[in-house]
């Protein structure tokens, strides 16, 4: 960044003029989980609302930055299921969840990610859950590591195999040591 700046600052020195800055373009990551979460239940006898609780592991299949191309990630996660209103004008079960993800790089470097969603449906796509991830920290190459994405998963209560889908601005900066 400082090298940046300061070749910005050369060229408007030199009378130049440097080319805006381009908008940063979002980044685009997916997720793919090959088995089904391990989840357990339990109902409250009351409001019918079922509580839950799970984890499901993954690898990055796709990652337009390169960021986390091919790191394993590992998903915990808490939710519950209440009545909701469908699109037929019916009632359905939807999911309200929320839990952390573990990235990690074959070369052990680690990212952690806090997100929450709740179930989200169109009248051309299946049931999802949509919501917001949060980096909230990062080792090695992931250090430093701040942003959010909008998240679209499959569910977590369908016994199948699924994908997640990132969409947002996140970077890792380069330690201070290596911006000079």
């Amino acid at each position: 960044m400082r090298v940046i700046r300061m070749f910005a600052a050369s060229l408007a020195g030199a009378g130049l003029a440097a080319a805006p800055a381009a908008a940063e373009e979002p980044h685009r990551m997916k997720i793919a989980f090959p088995a089904p979460p391990a989840v357990t239940v339990e109902a409250d006898p009351i409001t019918g609302e079922e509580a839950f609780h799970g984890a499901v592991s993954g690898v990055v299949e796709a990652d337009g930055a390169g960021l986390f191309a091919g790191a394993s990630v590992d998903c915990e996660f808490d939710g519950h299921t209440f009545e909701s209103r469908g699109f037929s004008c019916g009632f359905t079960e939807a999911e309200a969840v929320a839990g952390v993800c573990r990235f990690a790089a074959g070369n052990g470097d680690t990212a952690v990610a806090e997100w929450r969603c709740t179930t989200g449906a169109t009248m051309t796509s299946d049931a999802r859950c949509e919501g917001t991830a949060r980096w909230v920290e990062g080792t090695g190459a992931f250090a430093g590591i701040v942003g959010e994405a909008r998240i679209h998963s499959d569910l977590f209560l369908y016994p199948t195999e699924g994908f997640a889908l990132w969409k947002g601005l996140w970077s890792a900066p380069l330690p201070a040591s290596l911006a000079y």
